[in-house]
């Protein structure tokens, strides 16, 4: 640069050799910008998928700081991919480098979906570090909106994190996010304790972005702290470094802090060297919180160097980007806040599934329990009517065979009684064959007295008529037929009441038929027992069938069988 040149910028002999040298490296390092480039082209499209995707991830994440709109459709391609093949990780990496890329720029509401679904997919697989990494990125959108309490829960869930799984890389980058948030709120002290500590472990590991971010924050602090010297060191430092990393964000930012810085030391050219470098940058890259920044203080260093027209001009434009900026910014903090009052009413109806699920699961547990109360009682009651039944059939079975036993022995009684019948029967039959008999010999004997008695012989005469006499005493027939009344009712016990009951007009005489009949006598056998012709018989026995109502075909002595035991 020669000194034309610098005489353009407004420099003069006046300007030490140290800003020079640093200028002229400043110029060096933004010329370098964007010479690297990294795109798919690098990507081996015939490779392992996951691999494929992994790749995709990585070149994400090494564009989120240069070209965050590029990381964007890096991550979501690689997120459709890793959707198509299950792989999970791949998913979840890819939704955190699309998120943070969101954030880069400007965009909240998209931020926090993307790494809200990432902290998810994460705790699908129990990845405890891009939990935290998750955790992490969601607390700096919460910073950027200014919901700081959101923000500091999310910083101190996952610096316990990062300390558990010791990635005191991490653990250094959360610091400065604490502290930037003690630094926006005035609390200096603390916010440089975690300033240095994250300074301290980003230089053990050389993380130049981490670096670069915490000289950034320290430099600002100094500003506030009134400590010069500290807070040129710092920012100078930041520059450098972003300018190494091609971070345009952090670069556009100590760009503008170190014009501020210059501006307090009265180094006024070049305060208004780098404050319109970092407006200009800031406009390109439509950074316009930094836009702000620098127009306030180029508003500030034209009214304290006498030119009321430029501070006038800086500051009305100042004004009106503000309310353009606070609508912006307001906007954003909108949809963040709805997607966090989203998030809310999802986390309370998932709490509420929760609890429902939790209850419905009391809820089978106690049907199951009780179910398998039911199976258990249902066993036992079956057990028991078993072994009741059970001891029924055996009971059962013990009264079959004493039933058995007893129909046996009444069997047995009723052959005996049968046999005794049986036997009366034919005692009375021979009683009646012998009563018949008997009636033949006497009235045989009868006969041949009246012979006798026509001889002449009167004393043989005397003696056949006395002999007559006791033959007619021992042929009484009402006596015999008493007897053998008393001898037919022993084995028919309920003949003569049985018939009585039905034909009650039935005289002794028919009686008496029926009775010789039922014991199937003949005519004559029935006449001779009854003292009468056997046509006298055959007349008794017709008088007996019609006072009985009995047709010609119908057999009277199977007729009367049917009054032996009738009840």
């Amino acid at each position: 640069m020669t000194k034309i040149q610098l005489n353009m910028f407004g420099f003069n002999n006046s300007w030490n050799f140290k800003n020079l040298i640093y200028l002229a490296l400043l110029f060096i390092c933004n010329l370098c910008i964007g010479q690297k480039k990294s795109d798919l082209s690098q990507i081996n499209e015939t490779e392992n998928p996951k691999h494929r995707i992994d790749s995709i991830n990585d070149l994400g994440y090494s564009l989120w700081i240069k070209k965050p709109s590029h990381s964007v459709e890096l991550g979501n391609k690689a997120y459709t991919l890793a959707e198509g093949t299950s792989y999970i990780e791949g998913a979840a990496y890819a939704k955190r480098i699309s998120g943070v890329a969101h954030w880069a720029l400007g965009e909240p509401r998209l931020a926090l979906e993307d790494l809200y679904k990432s902290l998810d997919l994460y705790s699908s697989i129990k990845n405890k570090e891009g939990m935290a990494n998750s955790k992490l990125n969601i607390g700096m959108v919460y910073a950027d909106i200014n919901e700081d309490s959101t923000a500091l829960k999310f910083y101190k869930e996952s610096i316990n994190d990062f300390s558990l799984l010791k990635l005191n890389g991490r653990v250094g980058t959360v610091f400065t996010k604490i502290g930037s948030l003690q630094l926006k709120n005035g609390e200096l002290n603390d916010a440089l304790n975690n300033f240095l500590n994250a300074l301290k472990i980003h230089t053990k590991n050389d993380f130049q972005y981490g670096m670069a971010e915490v000289h950034n924050r320290l430099g600002k602090l100094y500003i506030e702290k009134n400590n010069i010297e500290q807070a040129d060191y710092h920012l100078r430092q930041s520059l450098i470094l972003s300018q190494k990393i091609e971070d345009k964000d952090g670069t556009i930012s100590s760009m503008i802090q170190y014009g501020r810085l210059q501006r307090l030391i009265k180094e006024y050219k070049i305060s208004n060297i780098h404050l319109k470098w970092g407006l200009k940058e800031a406009s390109s890259q439509q950074l316009n919180n930094y836009k702000l920044l620098a127009l306030e203080y180029l508003a500030d260093l034209k009214k304290e160097i006498n030119q009321p027209d430029s501070a006038l001009y800086y500051y009305q434009w100042y004004v009106t980007l503000k309310d353009s900026v606070y609508n912006v910014n307001k906007s954003k903090q909108i949809a963040a806040l709805e997607f966090k009052n989203d998030l809310n009413k999802k986390e309370k109806e998932l709490q509420y599934l929760t609890e429902k699920e939790s209850t419905n699961q009391k809820i089978q547990w106690i049907l199951f329990t009780a179910i398998l109360i039911i199976i258990v009682l249902s066993i036992f009651l079956i057990k028991s009517l078993w072994q009741r039944n059970s001891d029924q059939r055996m009971l059962m079975e013990k009264e079959r065979l004493l039933s058995t036993k007893q129909l046996e022995n009444q069997r047995l009684k009723q052959a005996e009684l049968e046999q005794k019948l049986e036997l009366k029967n034919k005692e009375l039959t021979s009683y009646a064959l012998n009563f018949v008999q008997k009636n033949d010999f006497l009235d045989s004997m009868q006969l041949k007295i009246k012979e006798l008695k026509k001889s002449s012989d009167i004393k043989q005469s005397k003696q056949l008529i006395e002999l007559e006499k006791l033959i007619k005493l021992q042929n009484s027939k009402d006596k015999d037929w008493e007897d053998f009344r008393q001898h037919f009712e022993q084995v028919y016990s309920s003949f003569f009441t049985n018939l009585k009951t039905d034909f009650p007009n039935l005289s002794a005489n028919d009686l008496k038929v029926a009775a010789l009949t039922r014991l199937n006598l003949s005519i004559k056998e029935a006449s001779n027992i009854l003292g009468i012709s056997p046509e006298s018989t055959k007349t008794a026995r017709y008088r007996l069938r019609k006072k009985m109502n009995l047709a010609p075909e119908d057999d009277l002595f199977d007729f009367l069988m049917r009054y032996d035991h009738k009840v």
